[in-house]
């Protein structure tokens, strides 16, 4: 709802943005529309009235609708004595401890989708490439399908991986 409204804003600032320009640049009937419109809500006064009347309902409108604040993305974990949650942050970081705890995988964002069958998972990892990329990339899929189901109880249905970028462990140098 909040686009549309954006777009027929947009766009009515850009039909008053090409009046104002055709008007400047000495074309006249844009000028002789908006004076017959002129004269036109001098002779109907209570026609205006109602179209003034429309026009504020309209544009107070979007401000009277309560706002719906974003909540934040929630998995239900199965219970015996009622209903768990767990947040998608929380999620996340079990899944990036169980990628850091193998070799090899430097960093990983992961992605989360329910669906209705379970849980699928999207990680885009950077990895080391003094490692084999397809034992590495298995070993992760494995490690976050237990660890996820391990803590959570949520099965996983998918876990996709996604090698962005390839780059040498950094030694660290000391000083």
């Amino acid at each position: 709802m909040k686009i549309v409204i954006a777009y027929f804003v947009g766009a009515f600032f850009m039909i008053v943005a090409g009046w104002i320009l055709a008007i400047m640049s000495g074309w006249n009937l844009p000028y002789e529309i908006l004076r017959g419109g002129l004269f036109w809500m001098k002779a109907n006064p209570w026609k205006d009235v109602i179209i003034a009347a429309c026009l504020l309902a309209l544009g107070i409108l979007p401000f009277l609708r309560p706002r719906s604040q974003r909540t934040e993305s929630t998995f239900l974990i199965p219970s015996r004595l009622g209903e768990v949650r767990m947040s998608e942050p929380a999620m996340k970081d079990i899944i990036v401890r169980s990628a850091q705890s193998l070799p090899g995988i430097l960093r990983v964002q992961p992605s989360l989708r329910q669906r209705e069958d379970g849980l699928e998972v999207l990680v885009y990892a950077q990895l080391n490439p003094e490692f084999i990329i397809p034992e590495t990339t298995e070993q992760l899929q494995v490690k976050i399908r237990e660890d996820l189901e391990l803590y959570t109880g949520i099965k996983v249905v998918e876990v996709k991986v996604l090698v962005r970028s390839l780059e040498p462990a950094r030694q660290l140098r000391v000083r």
